[in-house]
């Protein structure tokens, strides 16, 4: 009977393996078509790159002060959220904290390494490079085979060790904007249910959440990217 147990997880391992490469192959090529959506709105807005900032700052502040909680956030256009508070007045002063040592220069707060945002960046960057060293293979004759396999898991597996890095690259200079010299932090709201997912789920997540209003006083702080690639103010 142990044997047959083991003959059977030792089966169901190799097909993981030999299936794991086709279904990261098939991943990489769907985030082409997922992930330059997302990011399109980001990459234009030099207002929500810095509420990012400020975001990443906040979250980071907070951790400082009680490092065993866990906290959540996303930015839009009026500022950012942060889920899993306690209380406004504990976001509230780590945000005041936040911007005024962003302005101190203390750049590195707007870096996180666990963002949602710069890490669907990061695996579009990576599954792109998956991509082109599979392509590049097949482009050579490589037929397929052991050594086409291999190429494939030593891709997939390289892909996966870029992304932390070219996550933190990215935040550093893309998706954030760390000079917040023309922002303030306004007032600070509790979330409402239909500003999250809405329904019962919005309504869980609106008790921990809350809602950073930011002002920019600079009137050049939007940028439009029009469908021709021109860039606008």
């Amino acid at each position: 009977m142990g044997f047959v147990l083991l003959a059977l997880v030792t089966i169901v391992f190799l097909f993981f393996l030999l299936l794991l490469p086709i279904l990261y192959s098939l991943q990489a090529v769907g985030s082409l078509f997922v992930y330059p959506q997302q990011l399109k709105s980001m990459f234009g807005n030099k207002i929500l790159r810095r509420n990012h900032a400020l975001e990443h700052a906040t979250i980071v502040v907070m951790m400082e002060r009680e490092p065993g909680r866990k906290f959540n956030g996303f930015s839009n256009d009026d500022g950012f959220f942060v889920q899993g508070v306690r209380s406004l007045g504990e976001v509230e002063d780590a945000a005041r904290e936040a911007i005024r040592r962003l302005k101190a220069g203390e750049r590195k707060l707007a870096i996180h390494r666990n963002c949602g945002t710069t890490i669907v960046a990061a695996n579009l960057i990576a599954a792109l490079a998956f991509l082109a060293v599979i392509g590049t293979a097949l482009f050579m004759g490589m037929g397929l085979g052991l050594e086409l396999y291999l190429l494939v898991l030593g891709g997939m597996l390289l892909s996966l060790a870029l992304r932390v890095p070219l996550s933190l690259l990215l935040q550093r200079f893309v998706t954030t904007e760390q000079d917040l010299t023309n922002a303030e932090v306004g007032w600070v709201d509790p979330a409402k249910s239909e500003d999250l997912r809405g329904g019962i789920l919005g309504m869980l997540l609106a008790s921990t959440t809350v809602q950073v209003r930011v002002f920019h006083t600079d009137p050049d702080a939007v940028e439009i990217i029009r469908d021709d690639g021109a860039i606008v103010r």
